[in-house]
């Protein structure tokens, strides 16, 4: 029910003084904003509810509804205070002025067609006023798993990194192999001997893994139930380093050797090539809010973003050495980049922002979880770091 802010207003306006008017909106402005800020936790909570449980968006669409009715009821509305003398509206506008520029969303006429830009702007309000509270802590591993070794659970010299549910899948470069381990460090399983030279990186989707190996210049594809090789691709690609997939299937493939981002099917078969003429020497690819990121050495800005359609949208970012960089995003959309000789993983906004950085051996291969747990690949102590 909407609170009757009628209720709490005197009807005689030439009884009030300044003093009152300023008394009764500074009480409606703090029974609104209270309400208001209720109801944002209560969207958050549901967002990420189904964002970790994968519900269908026609569900979330309608719990998103209900609480967009309530802040409907809650918005301070012009026909509250018409009764008022025109000195006096004046008064209430300069308040309610005021209070949206220190309030950090400001006050929307919220309706179904606008339930996107409540999501965009509920991933803004966690990018600028959760992030302090979700990084600045991570300073030191909370877990390390593996150590350096060649037996089962060990490793030498990780590369890329690729997360399944509680499942983390390691690309133990020298040991030849993919490696599956909790992701409390309980070592799954094995597989790849076989097959690869020195794994870079990992990529999932469905019921298949994606793998790209740099010794022999090899893209692989793996059954996730069986981890038997299907098939593998030599030749199209040189030095290959991360990988991503799309949602599409498409795999696509940080073509180091041949300064671009190489395109396959997710039967291997190579479609196209994407910045062939701006990149340098790309080391990881990925896809967020369907933009292709690229991971880039280059002089002047490391990360470049394509549209799907291979068209340059922006280069920004730029670290201290830039070389061996792997990246990842996290459910607010903020990047989050490793600086292998600058010995750390830097966390940005969307926008380009540095807010946090940690020290970390020769970072390579990063994901995060929907926990905001780092997991990172430290080349030179051959263990994966948890923050």
């Amino acid at each position: 029910m909407a609170t009757k802010y009628s209720d709490e207003i005197p009807t005689n306006h030439f009884e009030l003084t300044e003093q009152m008017i300023h008394s009764t909106f500074e009480k409606i402005i703090r029974i609104a904003k209270e309400r208001r800020d209720q109801l944002l936790v209560q969207l958050f909570d549901i967002k990420q509810y189904y964002l970790r449980k994968e519900n269908t968006r026609k569900k979330r669409v309608a719990d998103l509804e209900k609480i967009i009715r309530q802040l409907n009821e809650t918005s301070i509305q012009e026909n509250e205070i018409v009764k008022f003398q025109e000195e006096q509206m004046l008064q209430t506008k300069a308040e309610i002025q005021k209070y949206d520029k220190e309030t950090p969303v400001p006050f929307p006429s919220f309706c179904l067609e606008g339930l996107d830009s409540l999501l965009e702007q509920l991933e803004k309000l966690g990018s600028i006023q959760e992030i302090a509270g979700l990084y600045k802590n991570k300073t030191e591993p909370i877990r390390r798993i593996g150590k350096p070794g060649s037996e089962i659970g060990e490793l030498n010299y990780p590369y890329g990194l690729a997360l399944d549910g509680d499942k983390i899948y390691i690309a133990d470069a020298y040991n030849k192999r993919i490696q599956i381990f909790s992701t409390e460090g309980k070592f799954i399983h094995e597989f790849g001997k076989e097959e690869l030279d020195i794994p870079s990186g990992i990529a999932l989707y469905k019921e298949w893994v994606f793998v790209s190996d740099w010794g022999f210049n090899f893209i692989l594809k793996f059954s996730k139930t069986n981890y038997k090789l299907i098939k593998s691709v030599k030749g199209v690609v040189s030095y290959p380093y991360g990988l991503t997939t799309d949602t599409n299937g498409e795999v696509l493939v940080a073509d180091l050797g041949n300064n671009r981002i190489a395109v396959f099917s997710s039967d291997l078969e190579y479609i196209r090539e994407i910045g062939k003429d701006k990149l340098i020497r790309p080391n990881d690819v990925k896809i967020n809010n369907n933009n292709i990121f690229v991971a880039d050495k280059n002089k002047i800005n490391n990360i470049h973003i394509f549209s799907k359609s291979g068209d340059l949208l922006k280069s920004y970012i730029k670290l201290e050495n830039g070389e061996y960089i792997f990246l990842c995003f996290d459910l607010y959309n903020n990047i989050i980049i490793t600086d292998y000789w600058g010995n750390s993983i830097n966390i940005f906004t969307k926008d380009g922002q540095l807010i946090h950085k940690i020290e970390c051996n020769n970072p390579r291969g990063i994901i995060v979880n929907n926990n905001f747990d780092i997991i990172c690949a430290s080349y030179s102590d051959s263990v994966i770091n948890i923050y």
